[in-house]
């Protein structure tokens, strides 16, 4: 399974989320201390992102059966340089917005690309196992960019203000570089595995039926890990930290570990039941900080969400394509892997919202609220996920 085809497309998706990550301390701290915008304004710089990467994923449907799995991963990758390249000559936090967009249509097009890829180079008994490997370098890219992200960005005070209070200007370089570098090892990727195109023989839809119940436990999952990844950063400050540097490195380690250590975990013990300790993982996460309110909370939660995340998003696509081929194969990643950017939505807004109104530690209380909705949904569904005919 783990081929020099498959390689290749986890490595592409390892820089783009590189990329990604990049934005998960910079862009916060940029949009309130470089350009002097709230809590409202960091959430609704990701409700673009997620927003333009769900109403894109008609087209990726269209694209993936027809021009290939390739070109949606490079067109993604160049897609999202562009968006991140272009930060440098924002002065103004609404100008943000469109160019936040322009990466979040990047960054589903190289996403269900690499998605749909590892799910046909696989066997169909080791699919979850598969997504797990291709989760590494999603989750992985999301932990390192922050890394890189923070270190390139510099100090920067709570109190400080203005465009020269950090050196972002280099980190929307950097994080451009990373997604042309993925644009360029999506050139190795396989147009197509098996078949080659196919005609779209029915009207296309956002949301296939196969996608909806694993899709809607993502977004709710998603949704919780929201208020970690846009909120940690601004948070840590707002306490007297230095930074979050450390949590995101002690994120990305653990979450390396746990899924190269644990890729058949999901297969084990059943899909469902990898999806319930993940989601218990998550809301231990968000309550730990949100209860201590400290370094601790913060530590604690981290080594939460690093067990939570790493079993969560394998299990679910796994149960979404389980049994599914064909053209509907393109259609239901596209429907499923949507849903995480809906969470990203989802979350961005309300807490956001909630951060206005209550207060930045508030917002993790919000993420409790999202992890105990999904969790009650999963308890709530016994039988396993209906194919379709």
């Amino acid at each position: 399974m783990v081929t020099s085809r498959f390689l290749l497309v986890t490595a592409a998706t390892l820089a783009y989320y590189t990329c990604v990550g990049i934005f998960i301390p910079t862009l916060p701290v940029f949009i309130k201390n470089g350009l002097g915008g709230g809590e409202a304004m960091i959430g609704a710089a990701g409700v673009v992102f997620s927003a333009s990467a769900v109403l894109f994923r008609p087209a990726l449907t269209w694209i993936g059966n027809t021009w290939g799995r390739r070109t949606m991963m490079v067109s993604g990758s160049m897609t999202g340089a562009l968006g991140a390249l272009s930060l440098i000559v924002v002065t103004a936090t609404w100008q943000i917005l469109p160019l936040r967009a322009l990466m979040g249509v990047g960054e589903a097009a190289l996403f269900v690309g690499a998605a749909i890829l590892v799910v046909e180079l696989s066997p169909e008994t080791r699919k979850a196992e598969a997504a797990s490997y291709l989760s590494v370098a999603v989750f992985g890219g999301l932990s390192i960019g922050p890394i890189i992200g923070e270190w390139v960005m510099g100090d920067v005070a709570e109190g400080s203000r203005g465009l020269s209070s950090g050196h972002y200007d280099a980190v929307w370089i950097v994080s451009a570089v990373a997604a042309v570098v993925a644009g360029l090892v999506s050139f190795t990727a396989p147009a197509f595995v098996g078949a080659g195109p196919t005609e779209v023989r029915r009207r296309i839809s956002w949301f296939h039926p196969r996608a909806i119940l694993p899709g809607t436990i993502l977004a709710l999952g998603m949704a919780a890990w929201t208020s970690f990844t846009s909120f940690v950063p601004t948070f840590a400050k707002s306490i007297g930290l230095s930074g979050s540097a450390a949590y995101f490195t002690a994120y990305s380690i653990l979450c390396l570990f746990i899924r190269l250590l644990g890729a058949k975990f999901p297969a084990r013990i059943g899909l469902r039941r990898s999806v319930a300790v993940a989601m218990w993982c998550l809301l231990g996460g968000v309550t730990s900080v949100w209860v201590l309110g400290n370094s601790l909370g913060i530590w604690l939660g981290t080594i939460f969400f690093a067990l939570g995340v790493s079993f969560f998003y394998p299990s679910l696509l796994a149960m979404s394509v389980e049994g599914i081929d064909g053209e509907d194969r393109v259609e239901v990643v596209a429907s499923f892997t949507s849903f995480f950017e809906i969470g990203g939505v989802i979350g961005g807004l309300a807490l956001g919202l909630i951060g206005e109104l209550l207060g930045e530690r508030a917002t993790f209380a919000g993420g409790i609220g999202f992890a105990v909705l999904g969790l009650s949904l999963l308890r709530r569904t016994r039988t396993p996920v209906p194919s379709i005919a």
